[in-house]
């Protein structure tokens, strides 16, 4: 039994052996195959990581490429993006040349004979800043200005920039005018007895009086002469009544020679001091005239004449200047009063530079013009308040307008070609007193009568003037020839309007 059992026990251990040899030996192969399969696996990664590498550097190729490319094309939009923007600002800019050209602008002037040349200066200065100006004159004619504002306000206009005929003639149509919310803008006269009023440009009357006086005072050397107490006598030939900007002057120009006057320096003969007495009424050189005949008769012995005759405006000088030479006074004697002016108008001037007028004031109305039309379109454009260089003096009687003063400038025979210089003047129009000496010196040698003694004659003391015989009477009337043959002859440049 025991051995029956014992071979039992071999055949099951044989039989696992047997069993066990065969799982080692596939546990071997499965082994091997794992390692082979690792070794084959090891391999297929370093291809793929090779071809992954090539595939990155592809990649960042790509990338840089793209980077490359999408900087190039952010410079092409923004460059398009400049391109957009300039022409958008052209468009816009254009557009608001558009809508500007159908903005109008009034402007109402007194007359076309005085103010032609104001007119084309602001039609200018408009139009270039796109504006469409509207002139018109009154011709002197007040209700007929009132019509023109009310024509102006059914057309629906932006803005008035007027000269008024009558300073106080326009309150009521100026109200129809504020209640349309439309600025004023007053030009050269300060229009009076309205809140309507936004700006004022001028050349500032006070200011320029205040340049009267003091050329006055230097040229007659009135310091000097109130040391010496000695006495100058004064006539005054103002601007007009009806115009504030005359009283101003007129001021300016007392306040300088007042303390002269209160000495006895300076003393006026006919006794008109006054504005009310001085002014000439509409500028009129015809009234002037009349006026200052009336004064040398009345005030004046035979052959007097005062020392000094201030006017008002240029007009008045000349005026004076032709009462002067009617009443037998030689320009350029001892007899010639000094004569001031205001405006340098051509006629004037032509006085100025041939001795017969002292000095006159230039106002340059295109610096005029200039300054009440940038007044106009700041305002406008919104973008910031007008310049203004006075706040204090011009009084409307409703309330201070806010203004611009321009300079004026003093005009004598010293300097007068300046107005050729800024092209006021046309430049070959003057006959200068060198070359009219010149021809005169050259006359007489073809005479029979010696140069020398011809010159010698014509020089004649003033007391041997005032005896009046006939051979005087024919100096006289040699020396009257021999200062017309001085004159000079001034035209306005050919850029500028003849009528002003």
């Amino acid at each position: 039994m025991k051995k029956k059992t014992a071979v039992i026990f071999m055949g099951f251990f044989m039989a696992l052996g047997a069993l066990t040899g065969c799982g080692g030996n596939d546990a071997t192969e499965a082994a091997s195959e794992s390692a082979q399969t690792e070794d084959e696996g090891t391999g297929e990664d370093e291809e793929m990581q090779e071809a992954r590498k090539e595939e990155e550097e592809q990649k960042e190729k790509e990338e840089k490429k793209a980077e490359k490319e999408a900087k190039n094309t952010a410079k092409e939009t923004k460059k398009e993006s400049e391109k957009k923007q300039e022409t958008e600002a052209s468009e816009e800019k254009e557009k608001s040349q558009e809508e500007a050209e159908s903005v109008k602008v009034a402007v109402l002037l007194p007359s076309q004979e005085e103010w032609s040349d104001d007119a084309q200066a602001l039609e200018a200065d408009l139009t270039e800043d796109g504006y469409e100006p509207l002139v018109v004159y009154a011709e002197d004619d007040a209700s007929r200005q009132v019509s023109q504002i009310q024509e102006m306000l059914e057309q629906q206009v932006a803005a008035f920039i007027i000269t008024p005929v009558d300073a106080y003639g326009l309150t009521d149509v100026l109200a129809e005018v504020k209640e349309a919310e439309i600025p004023v803008f007053s030009y050269d006269d300060l229009i009076m007895d309205t809140n309507a009023v936004k700006y004022y440009t001028t050349f500032g009357g006070r200011q320029a009086g205040q340049m009267i006086a003091e050329e006055i005072i230097k040229k007659e050397n009135l310091k000097e002469v109130q040391e010496k107490k000695e006495t100058r006598t004064i006539e005054f030939l103002m601007g007009s009544l009806d115009d504030t900007e005359a009283l101003f002057l007129y001021n300016g120009v007392m306040e300088g020679l007042q303390p002269y006057m209160d000495d006895g320096t300076l003393v006026c003969t006919s006794g008109k001091v006054s504005f009310d007495d001085t002014g000439i009424l509409r500028w009129s050189r015809e009234l002037a005239n009349t006026r200052m005949s009336e004064i040398l008769e009345d005030s004046y012995e035979e052959d007097a004449v005062p020392d000094i005759i201030c006017t008002g405006f240029d007009d008045a000088a000349l005026g004076a200047q032709d009462a002067l030479e009617a009443a037998n006074i030689a320009p350029g004697s001892e007899q010639w009063p000094l004569i001031t002016g205001v405006g340098c108008g051509e006629e004037a001037v032509n006085s100025i530079a041939s001795g017969k007028i002292g000095f006159s004031l230039f106002m340059d109305y295109r610096e005029l013009a200039d300054n009440c039309e940038q007044m106009v379109h700041v305002y406008l454009t919104g973008e910031e308040d007008p310049e203004v260089n006075d706040y204090e003096q011009y009084d409307n009687g409703v309330k201070i307008i806010g203004t611009y003063l321009c300079e004026p400038q003093v005009i004598d025979g010293n300097n007068y070609e300046l107005l050729i210089d800024n092209g006021y003047f046309e430049e070959d129009a003057i006959r200068t007193e060198e070359v009219s000496d010149k021809e005169e010196t050259e006359t007489p040698e073809e005479s029979v009568t010696p140069a020398p003694e011809e010159e010698e004659e014509t020089v004649t003391p003033a007391s041997e003037e005032k005896e009046g015989s006939d051979p005087e009477k024919e100096k006289d009337s040699d020396k009257d020839k021999k200062e017309d043959s001085k004159k000079v002859t001034l035209k306005k440049s050919s850029s500028l309007s003849d009528d002003k």
